[in-house]
């Protein structure tokens, strides 16, 4: 089993002693391939193999924060894989069936640095052999190859900058540490562990307090020239909308995510007079409106048809702009309303896309781990042509 990473350093030089447990057992290096000429060596070549691979005693050096791409080959995959939401940091061991003995905690934005550590030690503590990276899904705008948050937006509505947690990883654990956008990580997720298994292109888009989506094309996230290529949480499905997000006017996760629902409730009271339980409540959450529709209450219901149609068209503009093989769902709002949120887009997607015949639209199978599955899937190799999912023992 392939593990594969970017090891980040800056103009520092770093040496790794290769250990004799790790030389040939559980881990050994491959292949080193160095995005530039001159920038590291690795021991001496092995005799037997046209491959560099370490001897014990041997060191690896690498210039401080210059991205070098590492292969590890491993017969026990262990990795430390992390998922920072802006209310809960999971944590769990990596293995090449998935996450297992996951953990839950609040998220110290505060503290982001320091709480990754602390889950690192506690993985490597628990964990059955060597661990060989450690890999990171986190909300906000990353720098993927610094391997930083460059923007993380808390709970209380604060904002973070330039949360560096690669470095903090590599200097105090001597991994390799991938860092990525959280949505990145779910297709990445999708596509080696779940719905996405069988096809070379595959989206899946995230329905949380906002809205966001990754897609992967053979293997590989399409990130963009800056890293925000996804963003369709923008997408304007409602030109003349009142409602807007970061800027923009009528935009998907304005109307339709966990903060933008309650918003478009009390724009539709405020529209109308019709009598509606969601009146009676001081303020609205997403779950109270799906609650109310259930209830049959015609307000409620009136402002879901507004939000199935406006979901199609994001899938639709998304299907028409990277044509994957399949787009599936997550996020809260979907997981927890999932019935309602497929039959609305998959009733009126035809209205929205190109293509005759649509891709299908499913729920993902990998509930609320699909970061974590994500997070592990960035340290594996390429997909095998057929991928366990379950869950390992510890």
């Amino acid at each position: 089993m392939a593990v594969r990473r970017l090891c980040r350093t800056d103009a520092k030089e770093s040496v790794h002693t290769v250990s004799p447990d790790t030389a040939h057992s559980a881990i050994s290096i491959s292949a080193v391939r160095f995005d530039r000429p001159s920038l590291a060596s690795l021991g001496e070549r092995h005799p037997q193999s046209s491959r560099n691979l370490p001897l014990p005693g041997d060191k690896l050096r690498i210039l401080k924060r210059t991205c070098v791409a590492v292969e590890v080959v491993s017969s026990a995959t262990n990795l430390v894989v992390v998922d920072i939401g802006s209310t809960r940091l999971r944590y769990g061991r990596g293995t090449e069936r998935g996450p297992v003995a996951v953990r839950a905690e609040p998220t110290r934005a505060d503290a982001l640095t320091e709480q990754l550590l602390v889950a690192v030690e506690d993985v490597r503590a628990r964990s059955p052999g060597p661990i060989q990276g450690v890999s990171v899904s986190t909300t906000g705008l990353v720098d993927a190859e610094r391997g930083v948050i460059a923007e993380f937006d808390a709970n209380d509505g604060t904002r973070r900058y330039d949360v560096r947690l690669a470095e903090a990883v590599e200097d105090a654990f001597g991994l390799p540490t991938a860092v990525q956008n959280d949505c990145t990580a779910a297709a990445l997720g999708e596509y080696r562990f779940g719905e996405g298994r069988g096809y070379d292109s595959v989206a899946h888009v995230t329905f949380g307090t906002g809205i966001g989506a990754g897609v992967v094309e053979d293997g590989r996230p399409i990130r963009g020239e800056r890293g925000y290529a996804a963003e369709v949480g923008l997408f304007s499905i409602r030109a003349d909308g009142e409602l807007s997000s970061t800027g923009v006017r009528g935009a998907w996760e304005a109307y339709c995510s966990g903060r933008g629902i309650p918003n478009f409730a009390r724009q539709l009271l405020a529209e109308g007079g019709e009598a509606s339980s969601l009146r009676e409540l001081d303020e609205i959450t997403a779950l109270d409106v799906f609650a109310a529709a259930d209830d049959g209450d015609d307000v409620a219901e009136t402002l879901l048809d507004r939000i199935a149609r406006y979901n199609a068209a994001g899938v639709g503009t998304l299907v028409n702009a990277y044509d994957p093989g399949v787009v599936t769902l997550g996020g809260s709002v979907a997981l927890e309303n999932a019935e309602w949120m497929l039959s609305g887009i998959r009733e009126h997607l035809d209205d929205y896309v190109l293509a005759a015949d649509p891709p299908p639209v499913e729920l993902t199978t990998l509930g609320e781990d699909i970061e974590l599955y994500g997070a592990t899937a960035e340290l594996l190799g390429p997909r095998p042509e057929t991928s366990s999912v379950g869950q390992a023992g510890d």
